[in-house]
């Protein structure tokens, strides 16, 4: 019992450590400073009010520049109201997705000169509960432990954190909520469902998921305690979600999804399409050669891994499986431009492959019942 409770605090000093070494990696050739994780460019119309805040801030090329800037905007500007918002590119579209820029403004005191630091902070800390809190699901659903270590496998989570963008907070967010809910602490998921669905707007499928859970366990007999305050908990987070994008329709005269940005399309088009454009480059430069080489078996294996763990998550036995179905039908509408390049790829497809193992998994003899008849442990 004492071995079992060590391992999901391995699996987060794990995490914590695979992903300090990579950051360690990618801010030695800048001089130890953590702002170059923000990925801003000295061209960027941010650059002066970094520079103000931080005179040693570190830049990187303009073909570098990435999603962080925008994180690191909204720390400073939270609700779009001050001067930074104006300064990044789609403001509506990035403040759609807040949660981790108003955690790293909370975690700086506002102070700018601090959020490059609140930034990492939060992806590490995020690693760390994501593992520990993943870890916790797979005891609670009669797995190994050891599950929670996937986490520091997961090249999409490890690259956020070098990225300074959501990814490790929002998967901390969703395993935590997954866990409150499996224990039947109502409040206390609800609290980390809301912080999903404000992290990054494809979350909302967690409330999503569960409510489906709860509709399946009711078809199948089991009863749960408590129906109105498990429909608010499950509520709660879409609803706030949609407040907040109203706010936004009125602040940017916009939809953020009205954005020129956009990661998605029809069904499965995005995928074909991906597919040709790697084939093209097979004719252009020695770079565009090799992307476009590792592309296709790159996108043919994970066809088929998320294909075949869909097939196992219609068993229906958790909650993992509906949430894995779901993010697997949102994988069909992703277009080329997160397709073809494997740092987004890997970014966007890491709440599907880090439900894998358990989709594909059995559940242990003693769960096969329990995990679909039996209310969540009070």
């Amino acid at each position: 019992m004492k071995r079992a409770g060590t391992i999901p605090l391995l699996c987060g000093v794990i995490a914590l450590a695979v992903s300090a070494t990579a950051v360690a990696i990618a801010i030695a050739p800048h001089g130890w400073r953590v702002s170059a994780l923000v990925h801003a460019a000295n061209t960027d119309a941010i650059a002066p009010l970094a520079r103000e805040a931080d005179s040693n801030f570190a830049f990187v090329p303009s073909i570098d520049h990435y999603d962080g800037v925008y994180f690191y905007a909204i720390a400073q500007d939270p609700l779009a109201r001050d001067v930074a918002h104006r300064l990044i590119d789609e403001s509506a579209y990035r403040y759609g997705h807040a949660g981790y820029g108003w955690l790293a403004g909370l975690v700086s005191l506002r102070d700018p000169a601090f959020v490059p630091g609140a930034l990492l902070f939060l992806g590490l800390l995020g690693m760390t509960v994501a593992a520990i809190a993943a870890s916790l699901v797979a005891r609670a659903l009669g797995w190994t432990p050891w599950a929670g270590v996937f986490v520091a496998m997961s090249p999409g989570l490890v690259s956020a954190v070098i990225a300074d963008t959501a990814e490790p907070v929002g998967v901390a967010v969703i395993a935590l909520a997954i866990l409150f809910w499996l224990r039947g602490r109502i409040a206390w998921a609800a609290v980390f469902l809301i912080a999903a669905c404000l992290v990054k707007e494809p979350y909302v499928l967690v409330p999503v998921a569960l409510a489906l859970w709860e509709g399946i366990r009711w078809v199948r007999g089991a009863r749960s305690s408590h129906l109105v305050a498990r429909g608010l908990a499950l509520a709660a987070g879409p609803l706030l979600f949609g407040v907040w994008y109203a706010y936004l329709r009125f602040n940017f005269g916009l939809w953020p999804f009205r954005a020129s940005v956009s990661l998605w399309g029809p069904p499965i088009v995005g995928w074909v399409d991906t597919f040709r454009r790697a084939l093209g480059l097979a004719g252009t430069d020695f770079n565009g050669a090799q992307l476009g080489a590792v592309v296709v078996p790159l996108l043919v294996t994970l066809a088929a891994a998320l294909i075949f763990g869909a097939l196992r998550a219609l068993r229906l036995r958790t909650p993992l499986d509906v949430l894995f179905l779901l993010f697997f039908l949102l994988t069909a509408l992703l277009n080329w431009w997160t397709l073809l390049y494997p740092k987004d790829l890997v970014r966007e497809l890491i709440v599907p492959l880090l439900l894998l193992p358990a989709v594909i998994a059995s559940l242990p003899s003693t769960q096969k019942t329990t995990a679909v008849s039996a209310p969540p442990a009070a």
